[in-house]
């Protein structure tokens, strides 16, 4: 750790030293203990390291055109990556899921890490938008037979869940709209993306969709266990 005010200085941007730089030469003017200061000087340094570790943590991630992601992650790029890292568990959050013939491949693959236990859980929240117009006199029989003959018909099922107030009529019918993309929540190598982008190939390859990626396990965690309340409160029904 630095214990010259100097070195910690030139450690900083302009603005930080504009700030520090009075302190430490009023510090030294009234004759402070150079142990007292370099005390100070290691916490202020502490403090620096954990800013920039949180600053670090984050990334903006993005849906696009090609050129624009010269400076940004790509939005697909990065739900690709979450998914092929995940060791233990992934939480899928989405308003439409996507059944192109690259996103059936990106599902079909998680199935598949399901059924070899590769994946020992995974959790999809969704709305059933190709279907919200037809659900009949029984939305649930509906929403699973749709499920598992369109969008899941391998035999190792994630945990799959929809709003509940899709099930109570046209008047109380509501949209899950949430986003998000959580691989790994419950161990100290979690990370989240939180996006505007739903896990399709539109909005993921073509649409303008912006996002941020955090690497931070606990704050995956607190993603993951919003999702897991919202469960155990029945706001979420299991289909």
């Amino acid at each position: 750790m630095p214990t010259s005010w100097q070195g910690v200085l030139a450690g900083l941007n302009a603005d930080g030293r504009g700030q520090l730089e009075p302190f430490l030469v009023a510090m030294t003017r009234e004759g402070g203990h150079p142990r007292l200061m370099a005390l100070v000087l290691d916490q202020l340094a502490d403090q620096q390291e954990s800013l920039q570790r949180e600053r670090d943590a984050w990334s903006f991630v993005w849906s696009g055109p090609e050129p624009l992601h010269a400076k940004t992650a790509d939005t697909f790029a990065t739900v690709d990556q979450l998914i092929r890292r995940a060791r233990s568990s992934l939480l899928i959050a989405t308003y439409n899921i996507g059944l192109s013939c690259e996103f059936r491949g990106l599902l079909e693959s998680i199935a598949l890490r399901l059924e070899s236990e590769d994946l020992q859980r995974v959790d999809l929240f969704f709305h059933p938008v190709q279907i919200a117009e037809g659900f009949g006199s029984d939305p649930l029989a509906a929403i699973r037979r749709w499920f598992h003959a369109e969008v899941w018909p391998w035999p190792a099922k994630p945990r799959a869940y929809v709003d509940r107030r899709l099930l109570s009529g046209p008047a109380e019918r509501c949209c899950q709209h949430a986003k998000v993309v959580i691989a790994d929540a419950e161990t100290d190598r979690a990370s989240a993306l939180v996006t505007s982008a739903n896990f399709s190939e539109a909005a993921q390859r073509h649409n303008f969709e912006a996002g941020w990626l955090v690497s931070q396990p606990w704050r995956a965690k607190q993603i993951s266990d919003h999702f897991q309340r919202l469960v155990a409160d029945r706001l979420f029904v299991e289909i």
